[in-house]
């Protein structure tokens, strides 16, 4: 009999035609410094450090994909998943939601939860799996309860079960670096 397949190489089981697109819905809002400006279908990141997120709604259990290039070597930011309401703080995505991360400094990052795919800072990614700087790449993330799964390039890269449980539902957004160094997003889609 045939091995059945690796989780890498999985079907995905969520069809296209459940997602909502995220970044055609009104209720995008900045928080911190710099902003995203959107055209054609693409999100594009100016200035920072600041916090771009989804206000319409909170979510809970779903399954999250987008595509995102990074223009430079090393170009960081990350997507962001069930933080309360931020204010004027992007910092609160970071200390009570969790980051998923984009950014592969070379030759290899100091720290390996810096590699994309991870999730910033507890659970590194077994490899970033990113394509040459300038290509498009696909992310996909599920979050059911406190498990937590990361596929890029249609690769699982991060299997995690938050042992605190600290976040189980919340808003979503992308960040922002004034770094000199461009992640743009576009295709952000989502289904419960």
């Amino acid at each position: 009999p045939e091995a059945p397949p690796s989780a890498s190489s999985a079907p995905h089981p969520h069809r296209e035609a459940d997602f909502i697109s995220l970044l055609e819905l009104p209720g995008w809002k900045q928080s911190g410094p710099g902003s995203f400006h959107v055209a054609d279908g693409v999100a594009t990141p100016q200035g920072g450090m600041g916090l771009w997120w989804f206000s319409g709604r909170m979510f809970t259990n779903f399954v999250l994909r987008l595509e995102f290039v990074q223009e430079q070597t090393a170009a960081d930011s990350g997507l962001f998943l069930r933080f309360p309401d931020p204010g004027t703080d992007p910092w609160i995505a970071v200390k009570q939601g969790h980051e998923v991360e984009i950014g592969d400094p070379e030759p290899a990052p100091e720290n390996p939860t810096w590699r994309t795919g991870s999730i910033y800072p507890f659970q590194a990614s077994l490899r970033a799996n990113t394509r040459p700087a300038g290509q498009w790449n696909t992310l996909e993330v599920v979050a059911v309860g406190h498990h937590y799964t990361v596929r890029i390039n249609d690769e699982v890269v991060t299997t995690w079960t938050d042992p605190d449980q600290r976040s189980a539902a919340g808003y979503i957004g992308l960040q922002n670096y004034d770094d000199g160094k461009t992640v743009r997003f576009r295709r952000l889609r989502l289904k419960d």
